[in-house]
């Protein structure tokens, strides 16, 4: 960058002579500096960095164009990522286009309850992001409606003598617990924790070989695949709409 100034007319770059010294904004933290100092000379301190201190470090290299940099913070953010809300790692995602932060904070998004998103979360996640997760939570919801209401079909043993009163018991246990389970509006549970719970209850008249055989099929969690499959394609459509990593090779032309 300094070189690539050199024999023209622009003004000097910052760095370039004593007289035009690098600014640092003043949000980054000396702390910060010096740890992009130590990144850029491949010698960072093994001690737990604040979480503050290694955002401040993704500002600077996004200012400087500094790859080890960049790959530092974001892997010291990607360990940490449960200690960050969702709302913050998808605005550093979208400010910095970091695709490693998006499929993870996107998944917990759409299971926080909104109520607990403040309006200024609201606002850093964006429009997009926003109404696609409304747009996702709807139908995830009416899909978890269907599985509360609809049990999996009961495939009878051979040694069920009481088909017609086993498959009554097997739909009236999954309305009554199963759905109560997952639609509890105080609250729901995820479809592993239901099931956890569902296959320790009292089966009542159901036949004991049955059960074994339709609790397979309820374990295997086949009919919420949907709703893994759904937000993963989801934040993958949104990585691919709304982020461009950076180019630290060309710097001819624009980094983004």
């Amino acid at each position: 960058m300094f070189a690539a100034s050199q024999d023209t007319q622009l003004e000097e770059v910052d760095g370039s002579t004593d007289d035009k010294p690098i600014f640092v904004p003043s949000q980054v933290s000396e702390n910060a500096f010096e740890l992009f100092l130590s990144v850029c000379y491949n010698k960072p301190d093994a001690v737990k960095i604040p979480n503050d201190t290694v955002i401040q470090l993704l500002e600077l290299s996004d200012m400087y164009l500094c790859r080890d940099a960049r790959d530092y913070a974001v892997r010291n953010l990607q360990r940490n990522r449960y200690s960050l809300e969702s709302t913050q790692l998808i605005l550093l995602a979208l400010k910095y286009n970091i695709k490693e932060f998006l499929p993870h904070a996107f998944e917990r998004l759409i299971s926080a309850r909104i109520n607990d998103v403040s309006d200024d979360e609201h606002h850093a996640v964006g429009p997009i992001v926003w109404n696609t997760m409304f747009k996702v939570k709807e139908c995830l919801d009416i899909h978890r409606q269907i599985i509360a209401c609809e049990a999996p079909p009961m495939v009878h043993a051979g040694t069920c003598a009481k088909q017609k009163r086993c498959e009554e018991d097997w739909k009236q246990l999954w309305w009554n617990r199963m759905g109560r389970f997952l639609l509890d509006g105080r609250n729901p549970q995820p479809y592993k924790d239901a099931v956890e719970r569902f296959e320790k209850l009292d089966i009542g008249e159901i036949n004991p070989d049955c059960w074994k055989a339709v609790l397979f099929t309820v374990k295997g969690q086949s009919a919420f695949d949907h709703e893994r499959k759904l937000i993963s394609r989801t934040a993958n459509n949104l990585i691919k709409y709304l982020i461009v990593e950076p180019n630290f090779e060309d710097f001819g032309h624009a980094v983004y």
